[in-house]
């Protein structure tokens, strides 16, 4: 089967007369064109023409992100150093062992 061509004359008017009209599938009989053509001709051409609007980010927003990267990195050390401290705490249980500047009694 050949693929038809349509020309661009052809989809404006039947673009048109689409709107304007009530019955699309009698006018797709009088153009010659199947009736899911003219309805993905009329998506594309809303599609085509609506461009998507860009919406730029508030410098607030910005800051709210980057606030919650720094916050989620400290409490990513927060939890690291609790760790560190709690390990030897354990291990050292009964005796009083020096680390660094603090002590430690279990």
């Amino acid at each position: 089967m050949k693929k038809r061509y349509y020309s661009p004359e052809l989809k404006e008017q039947a673009l048109r007369l689409s709107y304007q009209r009530d019955n699309i599938k009698e006018l797709a009989d009088e153009l010659g064109i199947e009736v899911q053509r003219i309805y993905k001709w009329r998506k594309a051409a809303q599609t085509a023409s609506l461009p998507k609007p860009e919406k730029p980010i508030p410098d607030d927003a910005l800051d709210i992100k980057r606030l919650r990267k720094a916050l989620k990195e400290k409490e990513l050390e927060l939890e690291i150093l609790k760790k560190a401290i709690g390990i030897p705490a354990c291990r050292l249980a009964g005796s009083p062992r020096a680390m660094g500047d603090l002590w430690i009694y279990s």
